[in-house]
């Protein structure tokens, strides 16, 4: 019983994860179309959909391995 209540958690954390992904991509794009710089807003715009699509991804490995 435990053991299903902390696969549970963890998704859940997980899935708040997920949601402050998303959030941290929408600041992001927005802080680029006040700032208005190229190269660096192209470097802070990847990172943060990679961190989104890292996120993704490890939700799904977690679904799949508990």
């Amino acid at each position: 019983m435990l053991d299903l209540l902390i696969k549970i958690a963890t998704l859940v954390f997980l899935a708040f994860y997920i949601i402050f992904s998303i959030i941290v991509l929408t600041q992001v794009r927005v802080m680029n179309n006040i700032l208005k710089q190229s190269f660096a807003s192209t470097i802070l715009a990847t990172i943060a959909l990679g961190n989104l699509i890292l996120a993704l991804s490890l939700f799904l490995i977690a679904l799949v391995i508990l």
